[in-house]
């Protein structure tokens, strides 16, 4: 499953979503809570454009600020299930 968090609206995701074709949802987090505990605020109290991906329990199996090469991504997960 994938999934994206910013601190838009909810309507505003959905726009982008309909305009870009994305098959997945653009989470909405305006008080930053999620995204300040995944450490993707910036000392300037901007968000930190990151990427992350977990296992079913909520694991950490990769995690990258800027933007990861999806092949990067794709071995950190296929590495944990082994």
């Amino acid at each position: 499953m994938v999934l994206a968090i910013n601190k838009a609206s909810v309507k505003s995701h959905q726009n982008y979503c309909d305009k870009k074709g994305f098959g997945f949802p653009i989470l909405s987090d305006p008080g930053l809570s999620v995204i300040t505990a995944l450490g993707a605020v910036k000392d300037d109290g901007k968000t930190q454009r990151s990427v992350f991906a977990f296992d079913p329990k909520g694991k950490v199996l990769f995690a990258e600020k800027g933007m990861a090469d999806l092949n990067d991504v794709y071995a950190a997960i296929k590495e944990t299930g082994k």
